[in-house]
């Protein structure tokens, strides 16, 4: 079993093409231990890596992580985007991430037996919950979170290392990701939906508020964040002192 340190090193090594993108958050609160197994699917949506072809795995909880496994196996890189951090107490958090911490620890050894190309294409992994649940709730940890353009590699980085496409394998649909989707199609990468079974290409509808600096103030006025400047932060209780106006 790694420590968080070693973990985050294992899923994004310094020669991999993509590990700039990998998030740290959730490293941070890894466990010692977990006595858990993990069950890593067959896929029958991609038999082996295309090169040409990015994947964007939203999916929810740890089934993100196991699937970016299952691609692992067959010639991608599994890049972690989780953002929420987890919080002190399990049921006060309003995304669950527990289960991917979990897996993103047991998946590190996983990852150590698998020989990963270091130009290997990418799966960027997201939780299709980051955005459930209701925040501001007092007594509530708020670790909701959205992912923004910045926080993957713009078209043009995708292009002029050989992708064309980006397969979007989900079975849900986000806005956040969607102001993302546009912007790579509008600069010429196809896109592709696969909920599983066959990938088909889409054509994304334009997001509201797209480009705005509004659309980015509105999103992260409605979420938490702590003192780091990430997303996750404890909501007030009505009872505690300084609640309140006046």
């Amino acid at each position: 079993m790694q420590g968080n340190i070693e973990a985050y090193r294992i899923w994004a090594p310094d020669d991999a093409l993509w590990a700039q993108w990998a998030k740290p958050v959730l490293f941070a609160d890894m466990p010692q231990k977990v006595n858990e197994k993990l069950h890593i699917p067959s896929l029958d949506w991609i038999a082996a890596a295309d090169y040409s072809t990015a994947i964007i795995v939203d999916l929810p909880e740890h089934e993100g992580v196991l699937e970016g496994l299952a691609l692992a196996r067959i010639g991608y890189r599994p890049v972690p985007l989780y953002n929420g951090v987890c919080g002190p107490s399990l049921s006060s958090m309003i995304v669950p991430v527990k289960n991917i911490v979990h897996a993103l620890c047991i998946g590190s050894d996983e990852l150590t037996k698998m020989a990963i190309r270091p130009d290997a294409p990418p799966a960027f992994l997201l939780d299709s919950n980051r955005m459930s649940g209701f925040g501001k709730q007092a007594g509530k940890y708020d670790n909701r979170w959205c992912v923004f353009p910045q926080d993957m590699p713009s078209a043009a980085y995708l292009m002029n290392k050989g992708i064309r496409n980006v397969l979007v394998r989900t079975n849900s649909s986000h806005d956040d990701l969607r102001h993302i989707l546009y912007r790579y199609e509008k600069q010429g990468i196809t896109v592709l939906l696969c909920n599983g079974g066959t990938p088909k290409r889409v054509e994304v509808t334009k997001p509201s508020k797209f480009k705005s600096v509004i659309y980015r103030f509105s999103v992260i006025m409605g979420l938490t964040r702590n003192a780091a400047g990430g997303f996750g932060g404890q909501i007030p209780d009505a009872t505690d002192r300084g609640y309140g106006i006046g």
